[in-house]
């Protein structure tokens, strides 16, 4: 299978290329499935990038950061900006959204607890990270080392739909 990964984070292309030789390494995913782009783009600007792919791969994911915006579905968002795509297109785009951020997973993973809701700014996984540990968000991609992989797919519903998403 082919597939392309947007991220709207800075450093999500290296953590996803870290996370997935990690998934691979480890067996959770094929060794045969082929990343042809992992890539940044925006939440509203993304009809031109996907179009430019979409063709050529079997799956484009779209990983977002959730942000806790409650006052919408943050897949409706992606979609009506997506609106152009064709059906046998349109079948192809999976979107996942982390709650509140990336951050979810190492949090998830190294045990440490955090507001999903985002209403208490200073319990958002990287304030976490940050308070414990001096996380920096230009280290995401060196905590895929911390990640348990069997932990998330038991108990993130976003890591599952990812996982879910390769396979």
């Amino acid at each position: 299978m082919k597939v392309a990964i947007y991220t709207e984070d800075t450093y999500g292309p290296d953590f996803l290329r870290r996370l997935i030789n990690k998934m691979r390494k480890e067996r959770y995913i094929s060794k045969d499935l082929k990343v042809v782009k992992i890539a940044l783009i925006k939440k509203c600007h993304n009809v031109r990038k996907v179009l430019a792919v979409i063709r050529e791969v079997d799956r484009v994911l779209i990983l977002i950061d959730k942000e806790n915006e409650y006052e919408y579905d943050e897949r409706e968002h992606i979609w009506r900006h997506l609106k152009g795509l064709k059906g046998r297109d349109r079948s192809k785009v999976v979107v996942v959204a982390t709650e509140p951020c990336i951050e979810e997973w190492i949090c998830k993973s190294l045990g440490l607890n955090f507001d999903r809701t985002g209403l208490n700014v200073s319990q958002k996984p990287d304030r976490v990270l940050r308070r414990r540990f001096g996380y920096e968000k230009c280290e995401l991609p060196d905590y895929v080392d911390k990640l348990d992989i069997d932990g998330l797919l038991r108990n993130s519903k976003s890591f599952k739909e990812f996982c879910a998403a390769l396979r």
